[in-house]
């Protein structure tokens, strides 16, 4: 029996797990040597790869807050080139769906609502954007004039979303594409459901002008109610 077991040392109790552990290292030293290259080299890894992507995050955050000003500045066309920039080179940094954001939202600003919409579809599963992509989405469906897709974006908005600070505004833009489609029992429904989930805010308060009706209206149908008087008679 080898001599490196306890029994054979003469030591009165077994080793511990520092005992073992030296024990093991010195007939595998290669392999442990081998072992704690490869962990060193994955640490040095792991540090240049986090601090090469902080430097890669931080120049995507400065070029898009350049491209924000240019775009402020009315140099549109530079700012969108520099956004698609920042999409394709830092796709993988956090201020890429921002730069999507906000590239979208030049397009809107420019009235082309289909392209803007585009744009915006393709970063709806982003944690951070996706919510205000998927309402902008929906706004630039409506402002397209497509009623029917609008709604299906702010219901899908208030599906994932219930809790989001936009809810109530979302509320308000699916009831009024609701009534713009002709839809006026839904409208109603929504309006009523703002009323519930949001009393004593401004947004309960606009709905509520709505169910009621604006007043020209009221009078309006009011005087076709009313009796007509027979012409006088002439003379």
């Amino acid at each position: 029996m080898p001599e490196t077991t306890w029994i054979a040392s003469g030591k009165p109790e077994a080793p511990g797990r520092t005992d073992k552990a030296l024990t093991w290292i010195k007939h595998n030293r290669e392999t442990f040597i081998g072992s704690v290259v490869v962990f060193a080299a994955a640490v040095l890894f792991g540090i240049y790869f986090f601090v090469h992507y902080r430097d890669l995050r931080d120049t995507a955050w400065k070029n898009l807050f350049i491209a924000q000003q240019i775009g402020y500045a009315g140099n549109i066309q530079q700012a969108q080139q520099q956004l698609a920039a920042i999409e394709t080179s830092y796709a993988n940094t956090s201020a890429a769906p921002y730069a999507a954001m906000t590239e979208g939202d030049i397009l809107f600003a420019q009235g082309k609502f289909k392209e803007a919409g585009d744009v915006y579809a393709k970063i709806l599963g982003d944690r951070n954007v996706g919510p205000f992509a998927l309402y902008a989405l929906g706004k630039s469906r409506e402002a397209a004039g497509d009623l029917a897709g609008a709604q299906a974006q702010y219901s899908d908005f208030l599906s994932k979303n219930p809790d989001h600070f936009l809810a109530p505004e979302v509320h308000i833009s699916l009831a009024r594409t609701q009534e713009m489609a002709g839809a006026a029992d839904l409208a109603k429904t929504t309006y009523e459901k703002i009323v519930l989930l949001y009393p004593d805010t401004a947004w309960a308060m606009q709905a509520k002008a709505r169910l009621e009706g604006p007043a020209p209206k009221k009078a309006a149908a009011a005087a076709q109610a009313a009796p007509k008087l027979p012409a006088p008679a002439r003379k």
